[in-house]
């Protein structure tokens, strides 16, 4: 896969050394999964309404996908990335305790302290790397299927078993109200693209619109969960319209708006722009 872009799925795992200068011109929406990890420099990458420092030694993972913009880069920066299907991720997470995968969509971002527990973890991260990179890099093998399954199963059962320790070195400890909003927003990420309606994700989390309400104002900026759901809504139809294949109309359907007029009205409010206006911004 060249560096100089990206795909929005893969059907096989991929290894990338890149400065992901791709994502600096438009977001990404990824089906795929992706591991990026940090060896130089400094970025700030943005899901939509989450921001993130990745800066060296850091990495983001998102197992199911996630839309992805890089806001910001020094002249130095270089990631090392894989990426993997949806279908080799599911038959490689089974035998895998579900609290360890929660954990992972909830933290997605991870960065390494001087510690020599933490550094060894690095030096083990990067060794991983390496290995996908001898694997995925370039043609592919005879035994591809199998080295997919079994390389990421084993890279997945590694990174989940250091997530204890992972734990224990921030030494933060999370209340409920901050734990529902890490689960809220994993769910935002998700479902924004679909669902745009506060009590959708109040029934999934199990509690009163009322509550997320309080939650979200408290631990997230004093954001509403409907400014969070629209503001991720709002990225997700920027990467629609950076591909000027699509319709508006089309991309009023795709993402469950009424009609074509309910995405314009909805996007000039969020933005002062409407949808013709920002692409041909774009151009």
């Amino acid at each position: 896969m060249p560096s100089s872009s990206f795909p929005s799925d893969v059907h096989s795992i991929c290894y990338l050394d890149t400065d992901l200068m791709p994502l600096r011109e438009h977001p990404y929406h990824f089906r795929c999964g992706f591991y990026l990890v940090c060896t130089q420099g400094r970025a700030l990458v943005s899901t939509g309404v989450q921001q993130y420092v990745f800066d060296e030694q850091t990495e983001l993972i998102f197992l199911t996908g996630s839309l992805l913009e890089v806001l910001d880069t020094t002249p130095d920066f270089h990631a090392r990335a894989l990426f993997f299907p949806q279908e080799v991720f599911l038959k490689a997470i089974l035998p895998i305790d579900t609290p360890y995968f929660n954990y992972t969509h909830e933290h997605p971002c991870y960065r390494h302290t001087p510690d020599e527990r933490s550094q060894k973890t690095w030096r083990e991260m990067l060794l991983w790397m390496d290995m996908a990179r001898m694997l995925f890099a370039e043609n592919q093998s005879t035994f591809q299927p199998q080295h997919e399954h079994n390389f990421l199963q084993s890279l997945l059962m590694w990174l989940f078993n250091t997530i204890p320790d992972k734990q224990a070195a921030t030494g933060i400890l999370y209340n409920r109200k901050q734990q529902l909003c890490h689960r809220f927003m994993q769910l935002v990420r998700e479902h924004s693209s679909q669902e745009h309606l506060v009590p959708f994700y109040a029934t999934r989390l199990c509690i009163t619109p009322r509550y997320l309400y309080e939650a979200t104002t408290q631990y997230l900026d004093g954001k509403s969960p409907k400014q969070l759901i629209d503001e991720q809504l709002v990225a997700e139809i920027k990467v629609l319209l950076n591909n000027p294949t699509l319709s508006i109309t089309g991309i009023a359907a795709q993402l469950n708006f009424a009609d074509q007029s309910c995405l314009s009205r909805f996007f000039k409010k969020q933005t002062g722009l409407s949808p013709k206006e920002y692409r041909e911004q774009r151009i």
